[in-house]
């Protein structure tokens, strides 16, 4: 078989059992025989990986498949990464799920025609928690009818600007996404993105060195909660700061090295002030409610980080 999938999951949870449903959802694939392996990166996860594997004795099928890597933690963009390198040559696709997400039962089996077609990369329709409306259609970005059927039901292939799309109003969820591993196979996560940007940038790698992009129409994954980065991220926390500083530093990454069209550019400059007037807005509900933890993180992501103060005194263009 030339169409071998191996699945990447990275993994850090303080809750129990979502990883066993996670991983149930691809022993429930209608196409489960095209999977090769499923690697499972314990992040140094709170709650050990293993413990949550003994729970699948009754599924042998999977735990032949199943390799679990263990590693400090080094954040998502890390434990992705280690999982890229112990996929096996004879796997061509890399799928991505999330610990706290599911697959619908023919998530693989209606993108694999799209890959076996050609595509590079591969993304799905997907709803997030309490949710039943696709991303795509509540998002409003990416109409079917104005892309390219491409082989399989409920596929198409992506025409437009894919950078756009990415940089301004992405609707790629990691836990649906695809790459032809052969022909990309050095693509990495930047490890420096800890909670924002990782994998939109390792979109814009793979995507703009694709000479085919394809989507499924119909939702197959759905996401839920669990250490979710954004839905974690409230206001005047310590998370939301973290998380709005490395927002910060992609789109100035973006600016300073990607190549747009003036109106995404103008765009992505607007969402870079936004965050910026975020950040000074949490720092200061953080101070009124007399946390002090604000100023050390401040002066943290200050002094360590030129493009920050850049951004904090508006000398980015």
């Amino acid at each position: 078989m030339t169409d071998l999938i191996t699945v990447v999951i990275p993994y850090y949870q303080r809750q129990a059992g979502l990883l066993v449903r996670a991983l149930k959802s691809v022993m429930q694939q209608t196409a489960f025989e095209h999977i090769e392996q499923i690697i499972v990166v314990d992040d140094g996860s709170p709650i050990d990986a293993q413990s949550e594997v003994a729970q699948l004795d009754e599924f042998p099928k999977l735990k032949q498949k199943l390799l679990v890597v263990q590693q400090s933690n080094g954040g998502v963009a890390s434990a992705r990464n280690a999982g890229i390198e112990k996929v096996k040559r004879s796997s061509r696709y890399v799928a991505f799920l999330d610990a706290d997400d599911e697959w619908l039962p023919e998530h693989l089996a209606l993108a694999l025609p799209a890959l076996q077609g050609g595509s590079d990369f591969h993304f799905c329709n997907f709803t997030h928690i309490g949710q039943t409306v696709g991303a795509f259609e509540r998002a409003g970005y990416i109409d079917p009818s104005e892309h390219l059927p491409a082989e399989g039901e409920h596929n198409f292939q992506y025409k437009g600007d894919i950078v756009k799309q990415i940089t301004t109003a992405n609707v790629i969820g990691a836990s649906s996404v695809f790459y032809d591993k052969h022909k990309h196979p050095d693509k990495r996560f930047k490890t420096d993105f800890t909670f924002a940007g990782e994998d939109y940038l390792m979109w814009l790698d793979i995507a703009q060195d694709s000479d085919k992009i394809t989507f499924t129409s119909k939702i197959t994954t759905h996401c839920g909660e669990g250490i979710n980065l954004f839905s974690g991220a409230k206001w005047g926390s310590a998370h939301l700061s973290k998380r709005l500083f490395d927002e910060i530093n992609y789109r100035y990454y973006l600016l300073n090295h990607l190549t747009m069209t003036k109106e995404n550019r103008e765009r992505v400059k607007e969402m870079l002030s936004d965050n910026r007037q975020a950040y000074i807005g949490n720092c200061q509900s953080m101070l009124k409610r007399l946390k002090l933890s604000a100023i050390v993180l401040f002066f943290k992501h200050f002094l360590g980080n030129k493009p920050f103060r850049d951004v904090l005194f508006k000398r980015c263009d």
